[in-house]
């Protein structure tokens, strides 16, 4: 019995890291995770505002989306250096699910995304990264910076438009350049 308790508890040490940390965490750990948290929170609030905008949801999902990961991955992540929080890319794929269904999509899709992920995790399916290859990845992410940065050309010429997807905003763009302000 004793041994199957021990077993249980390495278990859960593996699944929930938290548990074999912070029996052990001090004073002096927490002042240098409080700067750094606070320095991240700093560049982290404002991001996650604009990706928000970049989503075409109201500005609190950003904030949300800034700091549950965080708190998520405290007690359930195995890397101390990691940062999470959102992306351009996720705000681009987002958006599309945004326009159909307004925040409730998006507070679905990112459900099902966590649901997708715990179940990669369980059955350690992380090895499928590696059928990616480095050019697709490369292309992708290009691509994404391309469309962050026509998506934001609107709010920074002042333009007031409604598009749907990249071509329709680069062609509302031209349409109503003239109103630039």
């Amino acid at each position: 019995m004793n041994c199957s308790k021990e077993y249980f508890i390495g278990v859960l040490k593996k699944y929930i890291p938290i548990l074999s940390w912070l029996p052990n965490y001090s004073v002096e750990t927490f002042k240098g995770d409080f700067i750094a948290g606070f320095t991240v929170g700093l560049t982290v609030v404002p991001q996650g505002l604009a990706l928000a905008q970049l989503a075409n949801l109201p500005p609190q999902y950003g904030l949300y989306t800034a700091f549950m990961g965080s708190f998520v991955y405290a007690v359930f992540g195995t890397c101390k250096d990691l940062v999470i929080g959102p992306t351009s890319v996720m705000a681009l794929m987002t958006a599309q699910y945004v326009q159909i269904g307004g925040p409730a999509y998006a507070a679905l899709l990112t459900f099902l995304s966590g649901c997708f992920q715990l179940i990669l995790g369980i059955f350690n399916l992380g090895f499928l990264m590696d059928f990616i290859s480095a050019p697709v990845l490369s292309g992708f992410t290009s691509a994404a910076a391309i469309i962050t940065a026509i998506m934001q050309l609107k709010g920074i010429l002042g333009l007031k438009f409604e598009s749907r997807g990249f071509l329709n905003t680069v062609y509302e763009f031209f349409r109503n350049i003239s109103q630039t302000k």
